[in-house]
């Protein structure tokens, strides 16, 4: 008789048996919450504007100089990877960041704060890169589809959460009191690791490499062959989705949508938040789409429907057309965003896991930076149409490499005897 469970994947811990799947979601969870400790903060920053009796133009600096520090550690952090125990490494980081999060609310004046910024962004960013390399290097081979979708789905949540929980904060307590609470829950990840450690995600990625993964696919197809034309699928279609998404998500949509579709801050706030709730009921099914070998099913269908919805933003007039459009863009690029990802976990060994997830989150700080500037610039000069065009070309354009990439991905894989 088949004794009830066998056949789950299961790693025993300190303190009884941990399931592979709550330690994926124990790592989605680091990463999520890395991420509150500044969404949760954004509605606080403008408010020093009136403490330091500033002009709302030290603003720029303020939010700029967490890009900059972020940008700074992205590489560098995935580079030591290749020598630096995982596990130490990210909470070593992530106790740090803690800490300079809770402090930074007391910072009396705007050079101090912006020296803050810098430090929180380079802890930030590296506590991202890590976690998500080691997530990325040891997803099982027959659910990556699954541990990508939740991740995506976690770091979708704990947007959405962050800036909800900053404003809740604001609208009790003291200033401070915002960047206190944006530090706990990163905070209770660490020790919820430290209960229940992810036992399968903590292995060194210079021994998980010579070791291999017991339920991998027998060699990572383009590891070996094409992998520079993978990392450069990779950063490229990194660029183009956080061009996308702070040149048109948070850019153009907030503007057109005030201009166009009739929308108030409320009703904006809440189409955004149906298109995050859609887009995390989506996230299960399409894992499992993807874990049964459909990344081109996924991801060409994803990218047509994320570039054709921001081509209608300008024909979309009224509140509710306005609003179907922003959950129908929402949806399309959060279920493509979910392929390279995968592609990245079946491809590239795990000791360089680091470096190009570094790489990857570096291209798509650049595409931060662009996104905005050419899209209000286009804008400016020739209108909405232009802007919107600019941004669907570019996520176009961006995922034809990596649509080359799962193709080929897929015939080798094909040749390689089970």
């Amino acid at each position: 008789m088949r004794r009830r469970g066998a056949g789950r994947s299961r790693v025993r811990a300190p303190g009884g048996a941990t399931s592979v799947s709550e330690q994926t979601l124990l790592l989605c969870c680091l990463i999520g919450a890395t991420q509150m400790t500044w969404g949760t903060i954004v509605p606080a920053l403008p408010l020093y504007v009136d403490r330091f009796g500033a002009t709302a133009l030290i603003l720029g600096p303020i939010i700029a100089a967490f890009g900059v520090g972020r940008a700074l550690a992205n590489i560098p952090a995935g580079i030591a990877l290749r020598w630096w125990r995982p596990r130490p490494y990210l909470r070593a980081v992530a106790l740090l960041l803690v800490l300079v999060t809770a402090l930074t609310g007391f910072c009396a004046d705007a050079g101090v704060l912006i020296a803050a910024r810098v430090v929180a962004g380079i802890l930030g960013g590296a506590a991202v890169t890590i976690g998500f390399a080691v997530l990325v290097a040891g997803a099982p081979a027959d659910r990556r589809g699954r541990v990508m979708a939740t991740a995506t789905a976690v770091q979708m949540s704990a947007g959405a959460l962050g800036a909800f929980l900053g404003g809740l904060v604001l609208t009790w307590f003291p200033l401070e009191a915002a960047f206190l609470v944006a530090s706990v829950p990163l905070a209770l990840c660490l020790v919820w690791d430290a209960v229940r450690p992810a036992e399968r995600y903590w292995q060194p990625l210079r021994v998980r490499d010579r070791l291999g993964d017991a339920g991998s696919s027998p060699a990572r197809p383009a590891a070996s062959a094409g992998l520079l034309m993978v990392v450069a699928a990779l950063a490229i279609g990194s660029f183009a989705t956080f061009f996308a998404r702070f040149g048109g998500e948070q850019g153009l949509t907030p503007v057109l949508g005030y201009a166009r579709g009739g929308l108030t801050p409320l009703t904006l706030g809440a189409a955004l938040a149906a298109a995050t709730l859609v887009s995390l009921a989506a996230m299960p099914l399409i894992g499992s789409v993807i874990d049964r070998g459909r990344r081109l099913s996924v991801l060409i269908p994803g990218t047509l429907a994320a570039a054709g919805a921001m081509l209608l933003y300008p024909l979309a007039e009224g509140p509710w057309l306005f609003a179907l459009v922003i959950v129908v863009y929402g949806l399309a690029s959060s279920i493509a965003g979910v392929v390279p990802s995968v592609i990245m976990s079946e491809a590239v060994p795990p000791h360089l896991s680091g470096v190009v997830v570094g790489v990857t989150r570096t291209a798509g700080d650049v595409g931060a930076v662009a996104g905005p500037l050419l899209a209000f610039a286009v804008y400016d000069a020739s209108g909405a149409w232009s802007a919107v065009a600019v941004i669907a070309g570019v996520l176009l354009v961006s995922n034809l490499l990596l649509v080359r990439v799962a193709v080929r991905g897929r015939r080798i894989a094909q040749t390689v005897p089970a």
